[in-house]
């Protein structure tokens, strides 16, 4: 008997058609509402990683460490996110203009180069995990718990980055159902994990911040597993085959790619620098400090989150829409986009606002922490429809293939406004914590205005990927 049910080239066509021809509102929504709930998924998992660290022996320190951490992580993180950008590019701009194999090409070469890339980067950080976290403002207790954190994450480099890579393909097809069915799994099998490895099980002892490693590189390998084979299902499958490199099309990607990576790279070193200033506060406040804000921005992701999923759907959005042809088209979707996601963003920032210390109890037994947690909800509570705006309209101008111009809007605001600032403001003039935070919220505000800017009046819609 003949199967019903339709096959990958007449969902992808469906997802295409709705796209570049659909309502626009609900195009955007069909494109955001799936990631938007995977990104709500992937902040209950960091809030969840939070409070189980934050109940261990020597919580301070693991909680900093595992903000640390993070930071050194992310330096490996702009590379793969770099690499995704030009995979999305070339892929939602081929399909827009109906070049399949073009398409297949784009997510073949993609794949490829992000093995590569994974083994040039992961093995490096891992054997110099120590240095980098020290680099970074990790202190005393700090510096083996980060150390050993960033180390045993960067073993599971190859599943980070294929997944992603696989997880744009998808994307750019306007297949948002599959990334959000694997980021479910990958968020249980995290949680799950965690909670047995922090704390121990049946005979286990208890690993602590190591624990919470071990579960993310695990995580990372079923992540893996699942978006590849759904992208084996999908109307591109063939790019999981015939792997043979070329050179052409890989320049092609890293044109696209290399700014976006260079904007990952400064918002990383940005991070990293905030975090270094923090631990120059004098009189024990710095470890105090560093875990409030890895804390506070758990939290904040809870009105940040939307705004990557709407950069997410902003992407294929201008892509498709430049690639048929619909440059009107590809503008209204990303003003709609961005509109929604500040609209959101702000009404979550109210929460901010109304029950800070709310939020930020459960998070820590150190009363000592709330206050300053408190501090930095409510001062960047106003920055968050502007952080949309940055957000979105960066995944729109990807769509386009201009990663160039955001990438310099952002670290200019970030390395050259924001720390100065933070410098200014928590060090010289002794505001301590607060002051930092307030660099944080002005800088967010200035580069969400000049990514308006940008995308309102540049030659971003004229582009050849």
């Amino acid at each position: 008997m003949r199967s019903n049910s339709p096959t990958p080239l007449q969902r992808r066509n469906e997802a295409t058609a709705i796209i570049t021809s659909g309502h626009i509102w609900s195009a955007v929504w069909y494109l955001a509402w799936p990631s938007a709930i995977n990104t709500f998924i992937m902040t209950f998992y960091n809030i969840v990683n939070r409070i189980f660290l934050g109940h261990v022996p020597n919580a301070e320190a693991s909680l900093a460490a595992s903000g640390i951490g993070g930071n050194a992580l992310m330096f490996q993180m702009a590379l793969v996110f770099g690499l995704s950008a030009g995979t999305s590019a070339l892929v939602s701009r081929s399909l827009g203009e109906d070049r399949l194999e073009d398409a297949t090409q784009a997510a073949r070469q993609s794949l490829m180069l992000s093995i590569g890339a994974a083994i040039l980067t992961g093995v490096p950080l891992a054997l110099c995990a120590r240095y980098l976290v020290g680099a970074i403002g990790a202190r005393d207790a700090v510096v083996p718990l980060a150390t050993a954190y960033t180390a045993i994450i960067s073993w599971a480099s190859i599943p980070l980055f294929m997944n992603m890579i696989a997880t744009s393909i998808l994307r750019s097809q306007g297949d948002v159902l599959s990334p959000l069915y694997s980021g479910i799994a990958v968020i249980a099998v995290n949680v799950l994990l965690d909670w047995l490895l922090i704390f121990g099980f049946a005979g286990v002892h208890p690993m602590g911040i190591r624990g919470a490693a071990v579960a993310t590189g695990i995580s990372r390998v079923v992540g893996m597993a699942l978006t590849l084979l759904f992208v084996r299902r999908s109307a591109l499958g063939a790019a999981l085959s015939h792997w043979r490199l070329d050179l052409s099309w890989l320049a092609r990607i890293l044109r696209i790619g290399w700014p976006a990576s260079g904007q990952n790279i400064a918002m990383t070193l940005a991070s990293a620098g905030f975090l270094r200033i923090l631990g120059m506060l004098p009189n024990g406040q710095a470890t105090a400090a560093q875990a409030s804000y890895t804390v506070a921005l758990a939290l904040e992701a809870l009105a940040f989150q939307p705004g990557i999923a709407y950069s997410m759907a902003a992407t294929p959005l201008v892509g498709q829409n430049l690639g048929a042809g619909k440059p009107e088209r590809a503008v209204h979707s990303a003003w709609v986009a961005a509109g929604q996601a500040a609209a959101i963003m702000g009404l979550i920032a109210t929460l901010f606002v109304l029950i800070p210390r709310y939020l930020a109890a459960p998070f820590t037994a150190d009363a000592a922490l709330v206050p300053i947690i408190v501090a930095y909800l409510r001062i960047n509570s106003f920055s968050e429809p502007f952080l949309a705006l940055n957000m979105v309209l960066r995944g729109a101008l990807q769509g386009a293939g201009d990663t160039r111009i955001p990438a310099l809007i952002t670290g200019a605001s970030m390395l050259l406004v924001r720390l100065p600032l933070e410098w200014l403001f928590a060090i010289h003039l002794q505001m301590g914590a607060p002051g930092a935070w307030w660099a944080m919220s002005l800088t967010c505000c200035m580069a969400g205005i000049l990514m308006a800017l940008w995308f309102r009046f540049g030659n971003w819609r004229n582009i050849r990927v």
